[in-house]
């Protein structure tokens, strides 16, 4: 009988060892399985003898709101060869991908490339991170799964994705700080290095004249705000310089870390009015790094980047600092951005010179096409007229979408009324731009401030992502009796 026990007892740790033993072998069968598809993927699609040029990124390197990448640019300024070879662009990079969906992207892709062609990888990617105060203080099972995924899933190519696909799924973001930025940057690199291509990391820029935004919150000190912004607006800088700085002093716990970043974007304007640029500097990059709803990236990312091409030693493109030393003041601004991070035609071009230029120099080659005109790229007659004035409707309803609350943006309200004026200058009758011109100055008179049934009504008509749609007849008649409300004096 005690035997019979004995073998009883030890039969379920048999049969839970042989299903763990079963389940690791179809895991790894599975990996195998899907690694002998990638393998088979790339050598289809193989292109002997080019020069292979990747990149990664999120919309700015895919080339939104634009029709024309960064990377498409750099093959046309290099005359679509280097090293002696024809290149062929591919463009990993994806609009609002992070870097966490870049890296594993870029693994896949990578792993199995053809070697026998020099490959170099482009990356400028950051934007689209959405480090926030709140993502960086996860709870414990959140931080958990992230260590499992860096941990274990990061080393599967099939899994990595099957579990980020479920998350995309769900909606679940899971951890977002600079540890998670820093760790899948490593992985794009390392994946370029292990598969014998030559990474170029860049900086990001960013448009440093908006904003930051304040999404949806209501704050209680507005008025006072308000107060101090009039006083700005009157050209009294000292007197909005010292009540912007009492009250980001005395800003209250529960939405210090909303208006602290607003008020150190004001001080900046104050102290550039003033003539202190590097004072004013200074601030706009603290009211970037704190930004409580980034659509931009920060500062502490772009050290990251800096500190990790120095590690590898990798080639760096200081997007940063070239941005800034091409802007007035060392602040990019409109004259390089048409949002917040997005790179206008002349910012685009600057970025794609930077990138070809550190190619020819790496192959001993040249640029051979010396475009400087950025029009001659983006506003060619031959182009679509929708391909040229889409792009300025895109940006001009970005920063509207993203500019609600109470608290003005004449900045914001600024950049908007000129996307949508350059739209409607290439297509008068383009119904979207009009009807974003009409925001923008009805928000203007609301003390720079989209009033909060506009912003719902415009947000519920077109959403960033539907841009492309023109209003029908029957909406326009609609929003012509909304607007002509706000529009009475």
């Amino acid at each position: 009988m005690p035997d019979l026990l004995k073998r009883l007892r030890a039969r379920p740790a048999r049969l839970l060892l042989a299903a763990s033993l079963l389940s690791v072998a179809a895991a790894l069968a599975a990996e195998g399985a899907y690694r002998l598809f990638l393998r088979s993927r790339a050598a289809a699609g193989a292109r002997h003898g080019v020069f292979e040029l990747y990149a990664v990124g999120d919309s700015s390197m895919r080339g939104l709101p634009f029709y024309i990448s960064s990377p498409e640019i750099v093959s046309l300024l290099l005359g679509d060869k280097l090293g002696g070879r024809e290149l062929a662009v591919n463009n990993l990079a994806e609009g609002g991908s992070s870097i966490y969906t870049q890296a594993l992207k870029a693994a896949r892709t990578l792993k199995y490339r053809d070697r026998s062609n020099p490959a170099a990888v482009l990356i400028y990617a950051g934007h689209a991170e959405n480090i926030t105060a709140h993502k960086s203080r996860a709870s414990l099972l959140p931080r958990a799964y992230e260590k499992f995924k860096t941990r274990v899933l990061s080393h599967s190519l099939l899994f990595s994705k099957l579990f980020f696909d479920i998350e995309k799924a769900l909606l679940f973001y899971g951890v977002r700080d600079l540890g998670h930025y820093e760790f899948y940057l490593r992985r794009t690199i390392e994946a370029a290095l292990d598969a014998g291509a030559v990474p170029i990391i860049a900086t990001l820029g960013s448009n440093l004249e908006v904003e930051p935004s304040v999404g949806d919150r209501y704050l209680p000190s507005a008025e006072e705000v308000l107060k101090a912004f009039g006083a700005e607006e009157r050209g009294e800088t000292a007197k909005a310089l010292a009540e912007y700085t009492r009250l980001y002093a005395g800003a209250a716990p529960e939405e210090a870390g909303v208006l602290r970043p607003y008020l150190a974007y004001r001080i900046g304007r104050c102290l550039q009015s003033a003539g202190k640029p590097e004072a004013a500097l200074a601030r706009f990059a603290e009211a970037l790094e704190n930004d409580p709803y980034p659509l931009r990236s920060k500062p502490s990312q772009n050290a990251i980047v800096r500190r990790l091409a120095g590690e590898y030693s990798i080639q760096l493109v200081d997007a940063e600092a070239l941005f800034m030393e091409n802007s007035p003041g060392k602040v990019p601004g409109e004259e390089l951005f048409v949002d917040t991070m997005h790179p206008g035609p002349a910012g685009t071009l600057l970025l794609s010179r930077a990138f070809a230029q550190r190619l020819a120099e790496l192959l001993h080659d040249r640029v051979r096409n010396d475009l400087r005109d950025p029009l001659a790229i983006y506003e060619s007659p031959r182009r679509d007229i929708t391909f040229r004035e889409g792009p300025y409707v895109a940006a001009g309803v970005c920063l509207l979408w993203s500019g609600q609350g109470n608290l003005p943006i004449p900045d914001c309200l600024k950049l908007a009324d000129k996307n949508f004026r350059k739209a409607l200058s290439m297509s008068p009758g383009d119904r979207l731009a009009r009807i974003g011109l009409r925001v923008t100055a009805v928000s203007k008179k609301n003390r720079y401030i989209i009033p909060w049934d506009v912003y719902k009504w415009y947000n519920t008509k077109r959403r960033y992502y539907e841009l492309r749609r023109q209003f029908t007849d029957e909406e326009m008649a609609e929003a012509d009796k909304f607007l002509a409300k706000w529009e009475k004096p």
